[in-house]
């Protein structure tokens, strides 16, 4: 109960501040953009259009993957917002001063990271569930108005297959999320912070994959896309070439390992600022 006080104290702090604007401003983006992407690609299968890109889509589209097909297009984007948010807020604490008045009252410094990072993680996650029920809702109003049937999409197959690549979303954000904890606190910088984990996430290990693709398929970042990969078509989603259960296993230790540097460079910091 000692230890857990005041973690429920953080959480519930960071709650009150995950009101802000900012925060609020990220998750109607997240929600109106992540809409726009599932409405665009809907329309262009339905009016037929054909190229290297879309055709995979095209094939999927009338299968019970077919929701979480369309849907699923917008994934990129929703990390990229989630990302900026988790980066941006804890770097910020630095640039602020904020983590030196804030261990003047909680001096355990562990507590009050696990504290901020679950309010944090509960707001992002919580934003990403609405930004795909919303898209999905949409998607399934307007196959309805046009008259596109959608029996597959929610059949038993359909549903199971929306859950699963739901669930294995969420534990993608979660490892994305932990990785911006991880550069925020060794960059103690907000515009560093959202840099580095910008430039991380999206280039070097497509690079690397490029020249060593055996060993680049248990790096983070690709490990972690390949759990919601693994629920699309194969000429769809990033399939893991490991297997599922292997990828799974890899992305949580890698979770493992990037919550331990985190723990280990916060408790040693010197935080002066």
């Amino acid at each position: 109960m000692t230890l857990l006080t005041p973690i429920v104290r953080a959480f519930r702090s960071e709650l009150l501040k995950c009101r802000r604007w900012s925060m609020v401003a990220g998750t109607g983006i997240m929600l109106v953009v992540s809409a726009f992407f599932a409405y665009l690609t809907f329309h262009q299968i339905t009016s037929g259009v054909t190229g290297q890109e879309v055709d995979p889509l095209t094939h999927a589209f009338s299968t019970s993957l077919g929701l979480i097909t369309v849907v699923g297009q917008a994934r990129s984007f929703i990390i990229v917002v989630s990302l900026i948010m988790i980066t941006v807020n804890l770097a910020a604490e630095w640039s602020q001063g904020t983590w030196r008045n804030l261990l003047v009252r909680e001096p355990r410094r562990l507590p009050l990271l696990v504290g901020k990072m679950l309010a944090l993680l509960l707001f992002v996650l919580g934003s990403m569930t609405l930004a795909l029920v919303a898209s999905s809702a949409l998607i399934l109003v307007t196959a309805g108005a046009q008259g596109v049937q959608t029996a597959a999409w929610t059949s038993v197959s359909g549903i199971s297959a929306w859950f699963a690549f739901f669930g294995n979303e969420v534990l993608c954000l979660i490892g994305i999320c932990l990785l911006g904890m991880l550069i925020a606190i060794l960059t103690r910088s907000t515009g560093i912070a959202v840099g580095v984990a910008l430039a991380y996430v999206l280039v070097p290990e497509g690079i690397i994959a490029m020249v060593w693709q055996e060993g680049s398929r248990w790096f983070p970042i690709r490990t972690f896309n390949f759990l919601p990969g693994s629920v699309f078509p194969a000429d769809v989603g990033p399939i893991p070439p490991q297997g599922y259960t292997a990828a799974l296993l890899t992305a949580l230790v890698w979770m493992a390992v990037i919550v331990a540097g985190s723990f280990i460079a916060f408790r040693w910091q010197d935080i002066n600022a």
